[in-house]
């Protein structure tokens, strides 16, 4: 069961395809347990009944704040899967070849108007493995692949990512260095609240 208030930040890599993103993963994870960053060993430190890997002695190095939080919930753990890692709010896309943006509902169950539900389809699709991880643009018909949609706050389609339960925002120098080892990759980082 997830505590009031639990949020995590997610980092997820852009660049890495489903073929490569065990192995990636497992590199990720030598470098934190190296670096200090987290503990080498996994334990129920996540909310529900997930196991990750706690705050190591030098966990505070690749955050923006002077400690990591300790507790409970405060885990972090690899995710190996074809995810799309939103915040808990509302955002917009915006189309590459257009700059037309998607419009927000004024209420009902859906994010967005009705007229921008196929970019939410094509979405869907990819995360159930059916889509090709492109989305068509509602105003001028153009495909374009979710990378190339700018979406604000950040969103990310990726089949790696990094969750640090309960953590700060990472540091700079932190997602650079995670960055190198990971080959170069683009990252893209947001907190989400549940």
């Amino acid at each position: 069961m997830r505590g009031m208030g639990d949020a995590y930040v997610w980092v997820a890599d852009l660049d890495a395809r489903p073929e490569e993103a065990a192995v990636l993963a497992g590199r990720v994870v030598d470098w934190l347990e190296h670096r200090g960053i987290v503990r080498g060993e996994l334990t129920s430190c996540l909310p529900g009944d997930g196991l990750g890997r706690p705050p190591g002695p030098h966990a505070a190095h690749a955050v923006t704040e002077d400690a990591v939080p300790t507790g409970a919930a405060c885990g972090v753990v690899m995710e190996i899967e074809r995810r799309v890692y939103t915040g808990a709010g509302l955002w917009t896309a915006t189309c590459p070849h257009c700059g037309a943006k998607t419009e927000h509902a004024d209420s009902g169950p859906d994010m967005w108007t009705p007229s921008w539900a196929p970019l939410f389809d094509d979405l869907y699709a990819w995360f159930g493995g059916t889509g090709p991880g492109s989305g068509t643009c509602v105003r001028c018909g153009e495909r374009a692949d979710f990378l190339a949609w700018r979406m604000d706050p950040p969103v990310a389609v990726a089949h790696l990512g990094l969750v640090l339960w309960n953590w700060p925002p990472p540091a700079e120098p932190f997602l650079t260095e995670l960055s190198g080892v990971l080959g170069g990759h683009r990252l893209v980082t947001a907190r989400t609240t549940v």
